[in-house]
This record gives structure tokens, C-alpha cells and sequence, in this order.
């Protein structure tokens, strides 16, 4: 009978061990591993539960940062020779042979590719000594409608036929696969109410559209400026960068909103330029059923009530006033708490009829004499204090 530590036990240990890990390693298959030493020609890793040293051409980083040693990669096993264990990361240059096309077709394996003529539908690439083809369909949102002729990007093959001499591949594979990774990356790092740099992809009368961390994200009107009916063409500019602050996160639904506030300066929190009883010109920014929106500078507009317009209750307001025309208005209230300005313009008129009397009586005041316009006005004036 033979023992647990006889040499021919050992020896069947190990045999199983070798059997299960070359099953393990079958080529296409995926694996972490972590990075223990980089060379001029090969960068050397050691697979993370199987512990199977192996190598990658240092070819792959070439136009890039080679990793350092502890860096964990995801590799794809390709082949042994001689004891040696081939891997890649992304397949490039020589390694792109028809073997590894098959390989990098079955397992999904990365594969760099510099894009070419422009085609009928999409773009030829080449991969290596391999001619391919990339559908418009098939191309990164962020490259479309790009100058991208000359420049390399990873691929994912979606179809080889090597009698055919057929290779079709696909950016957009790519790109959804690092979302994803960065998707879930993110899940568990981002909460609301932190602090993010976003850029400025788009600018809409609705709010501007940015990047967060590869995502698209909304930030609303109303979160971008202190100012009502901001015009954010003048106030951003496309590809500026932000610090914004996370308002909601729904993953499910892939939408986010920000709020860029927090940078801003709050006019509101400086000294308020109008005072109760000052009569400004604005301008009319919109009617509502309440009343009206009245800018008052850059920073600050008020709101005139229905009753203080001076039109007749049942007479539309619209027909008398309209966007973007030039008012006399009184201020009524300054409320910082709510930061709100109430604004009459029926008051702004009996103040500029005051004003004038009062300059008339003035001008008249050495013959004692008041004429008939002067008394009228007088008591139309003093009717309307009754009131």
C-alpha cells in the first residue's frame, strides 16, 4: 500500500495539478493577474489563483505607459511554447496573425486597430497586416462625426471569415465594456451630495450636458446659474471643465443631475442693489397667468402681480405687455430670506405723478397760483391715496 507522502503519491499530485492548471488555461480564456517584472521585450505577470507565470510582448504599451510592477490587468492566454506561457492584454502588430483572430473572435479579446479609407457605411482598418472593416454603427458616440482618420483604437472582432477575407469589428464593444466596468467602479464610490469635475459636452436652454467620469450627466437650468432665464450660451462654454456637486444617481436608468451652485457667487449673498420704493427700468421676461417676470439687471429680476400692472382685471395682460418690453417699475419688497423682489408698475406711475406735482407746485409757488390741470391732478392723486 502506498503512503500519502510516497514519492509516487507526489508525483500523481502533481501530474493532477499540472493537468487541472493547463484545463484551466485553455487559449481565449480570461484571466487577472498581477504584473511582477517589465523588460524591454516582455512585460511578466503571474496569474492571480492559478499563480501560471507568463509573458506579454512589450509591443502592446508601445505607443503608451508599460505597467508597473503590482498592476493587475486582465490578460487572455494565447498559447505555450516550450514552457513559456503567451498572454496578451490587446492584441497589436505581429501578434495579429489568422490564429489569434480566431482566438480574439471567440473570447472577445481587445485588438488594436489604425483607421483608414473611409467607405461605404463605415471605415477599413488595419489590424496589423489584416484589412477589417468598423460600421458607422459600430464606432464610439464620442468619435462620431470626428475627423478620426490615421488614429488607433482598441476593437472587439464581430465577424472573421478567413476564406472570404471578411473581418468585421466593433469600437462601440469596447467602450460599453468599460462603461460597465467603470459603471459598477462608480456605483459604490459616487453618493449624493459629493463633489465630482464634470465637462461641458452640450449647452441647452434646459441645462448643459456634461461628462462625468464617462457618463452623461444633466445640469438643470435652475442648478447652473443663480440667474432666472440665464442665458447659458454667454455664461459656459463646450469643453470647459466644472466642479459640481451629485443632486441624484439612478444607475438603472443611467441618469444623473448635478449642481454647479456650490462654485458660483450668489448675487443674493452680496449687498442687494434695489431698495424698497425705487423706481428701475427693466425688462419684460415673461407673462404668466400671476403676473409678471421683470429683469431687473444681470443678476436680479422681480415679479409684478396681476393687481399691480395696472390692467383691468378682465383684460389680458399679453395684450398690453409683451417679452422682452422696456417697464417703469416700482419696488414693493426686497426679501432676501425668499430671494424675491415684488414690483409694481401702477405704483411707479402714481410715484412719477407725485413727482411731477410736487415739481409743478414748486415751479409755481412764487404767484401762489395753482392752475385747473394742477388742482385736477391733485385730486386724482389724492383719490387714488384714499384708496
Amino acid at each position: 500500500m502506498k503512503g500519502k507522502n510516497s514519492p509516487s503519491s507526489e508525483f500523481e499530485r502533481l501530474l493532477e495539478e499540472s493537468f487541472e492548471k493547463r484545463k484551466s488555461i485553455e487559449p481565449g480564456s480570461s484571466h487577472s493577474a498581477k504584473v511582477i517584472s517589465v523588460k524591454n521585450d516582455y512585460v511578466f505577470i503571474r496569474t492571480n489563483g492559478s499563480n501560471i507565470v507568463g509573458n506579454i510582448s512589450a509591443e502592446e504599451w508601445k505607443e503608451e505607459t508599460p505597467p508597473k510592477p503590482g498592476t493587475v490587468l486582465t490578460v487572455y492566454f494565447l498559447k505555450e511554447d516550450s514552457g513559456d506561457y503567451h498572454f496578451t492584454s490587446c492584441l497589436v502588430g505581429d501578434s495579429i496573425t489568422e490564429e489569434n483572430v480566431q482566438i480574439a473572435l471567440n473570447s472577445e479579446i481587445p485588438i488594436l486597430g489604425q483607421i483608414s479609407t473611409e467607405v461605404n457605411g463605415g471605415y477599413e482598418v488595419k489590424l496589423g497586416s489584416i484589412t477589417a472593416f468598423v460600421p458607422f454603427s459600430q464606432l464610439d458616440a464620442e468619435n462620431k462625426g470626428k475627423e478620426i482618420y490615421g488614429k488607433k483604437f482598441k476593437f472587439i472582432i464581430s465577424e472573421f471569415n478567413s476564406k472570404q477575407n471578411k473581418v468585421v469589428v466593433s469600437q462601440k464593444k469596447i467602450s460599453d465594456r468599460e462603461k460597465d466596468a467603470k459603471r459598477k467602479i462608480l456605483q459604490d464610490e459616487l453618493k449624493e451630495g459629493m463633489f465630482v469635475t464634470a465637462r461641458i459636452r452640450s449647452i441647452h436652454k434646459f441645462g448643459l450636458i456634461v461628462d462625468m467620469d464617462g457618463f452623461d450627466a444633466l445640469v438643470p437650468a435652475s442648478e447652473a446659474s443663480f440667474r432666472k432665464n440665464a442665458d447659458l450660451e454667454k455664461e459656459f462654454q463646450v469643453g470647459e471643465t466644472l466642479r459640481a456637486k451629485i443632486i441624484s444617481l439612478n444607475w438603472e436608468e443611467g441618469k444623473f443631475s448635478l449642481s454647479v451652485k456650490d462654485f458660483l457667487q450668489d448675487p443674493w449673498a452680496q449687498k442687494v442693489p434695489f431698495r424698497e420704493s425705487d423706481i428701475v427700468t427693466g425688462e419684460i421676461e415673461s407673462i404668466k397667468p400671476f403676473g409678471i417676470f421683470v429683469r431687473l439687471n444681470e443678476s436680479f429680476g422681480g415679479l409684478i402681480p396681476n393687481k399691480e400692472t395696472g390692467v383691468p382685471q378682465r383684460t389680458p395682460v399679453n395684450t398690453v405687455y409683451s417679452p422682452g418690453q422696456k417697464v417703469e417699475v416700482f419696488v414693493l419688497e426686497v426679501n432676501p430670506e425668499k430671494k424675491q423682489i415684488a414690483l409694481s408698475i401702477t405704483k411707479a406711475v402714481d410715484a412719477k405723478d407725485r413727482l411731477e406735482y410736487q415739481q409743478y407746485l414748486g415751479n409755481n409757488a412764487d404767484t401762489g397760483a395753482v392752475s385747473s390741470f394742477g388742482l385736477l391732478l391733485k385730486q386724482s392723486l389724492e383719490k387714488k391715496n384714499k384708496k
